[in-house]
């Protein structure tokens, strides 16, 4: 049996995808992250070895034939990570270590450029060509960019619900504000909601925010003004974000906030290929400018796994152009 086997590394997760080159899966693993510059080189690379050992068990080294491995973080100590990890995991099998924007980006198309958009915990845009990003945009951090990320998301509920909590005379509560106090203070808001509220947000880490994403696109599909207002906003912060970068060719959205269907990824679509949204898409909010048009030729499509996408891309080698492009769907189809 020849094997592929397909690493996307991230800071919060790794998962580790064993192929054939027909595109049937034989194996997944799954780990804690495995970025050396957020978590540590002896942490990440623990990581990484305890997902690639359980996709690879039950198979044997000469049956794999390549291995991609997509990472977040420096390329120069990504790169090292991975051959130390597989120099003694998989001895011989030649490694290639890539970008997790490459590895986004072929999740949602067999061609070889176009642009990528990840918004997720943070946010981040590049220009693709010939599977190599070339071109980037924002991917600062929290505290100087991530614009329109889970993140930012998040600290725009928290904010919106504690000035809201502070000023209750000014109309307050809605949808949004209710889901939030609920989620962070889920013994009620108590005598003084403000100091409350304050007081659980700052006891966290700053990143835990991102966790009140969902609360603000179920908050705007329940038609909460404010809320859709959130949106939109953070919509035209990631187009904004695309188009210092994108060229031509598809546009791949990537990401826990695009790949989930809901009001975020309808008005970034909408956003990209009419430079508009519609009100119901955008949660109430009219429409407004953001660019000059649609994104041309390609579309706008929706990553699958990128697990499976780094394993397509060690197969890709392997097949003819037509026979990867026509498995590119087994390969990327959503674990």
């Amino acid at each position: 049996m020849r094997l592929v086997l397909g690493v996307d590394a991230g800071g919060t997760s790794t998962r580790a995808a064993l192929f054939t080159l027909e595109g049937e899966v034989v194996r997944r693993g799954r780990a804690g992250g495995a970025n050396p510059g957020a978590l540590g080189p002896s942490v990440a690379a623990a990581n990484l070895t305890s997902a690639v050992r359980a996709a690879l068990s039950g198979a044997t080294p000469p049956q794999v034939e390549a291995v991609v491995v997509g990472v977040a973080g420096s390329p120069a100590a990504c790169a090292q990570m991975a051959a130390q990890v597989f120099r003694d995991v998989l001895p011989g099998v030649p490694v290639t270590s890539v970008g997790d924007l490459v590895t986004a980006f072929a999740a949602g198309t067999p061609l070889p450029s176009g642009s990528v958009l990840i918004s997720g915990t943070g946010a981040i845009a590049a220009k693709i060509i010939d599977h190599r990003a070339v071109a980037i945009a924002d991917g600062f951090g929290w505290q100087l960019g991530d614009e329109g990320s889970a993140f930012w998301l998040g600290r725009a509920a928290a904010r919106t619900t504690i000035r809201t909590l502070a000023a209750p005379g000014l109309g307050g509560g809605g949808e949004l504000v209710a889901l939030v106090v609920r989620h962070l203070l889920p013994d009620g808001p108590g005598q003084d909601p403000v100091a409350r509220l304050a007081a659980a947000v700052h006891a966290r880490p700053p990143l835990a925010l991102a966790e009140l994403a969902p609360l603000v696109s179920r908050a705007a599909e329940a038609g909460d003004p404010v809320a859709a207002r959130i949106v939109r906003e953070a919509a035209s912060r990631l187009v904004t974000t695309l188009r210092t970068v994108h060229d031509t060719g598809p546009v791949v959205l990537a990401g826990s906030v695009l790949t989930s269907a809901g009001p975020m990824r309808r008005t970034v679509t909408e956003l990209l290929t009419t430079g508009t949204a519609g009100a119901a898409d955008a949660g109430g909010v009219g429409t407004g400018g953001v660019g000059t048009g649609g994104v041309g030729a390609g579309g706008v499509v929706v990553a699958g796994d990128p697990a499976g996408a780094a394993a397509w891309l060690a197969a890709r080698e392997r097949l003819s152009a037509a026979q990867a492009e026509a498995l590119h769907p087994a390969f990327t189809a959503t674990a």
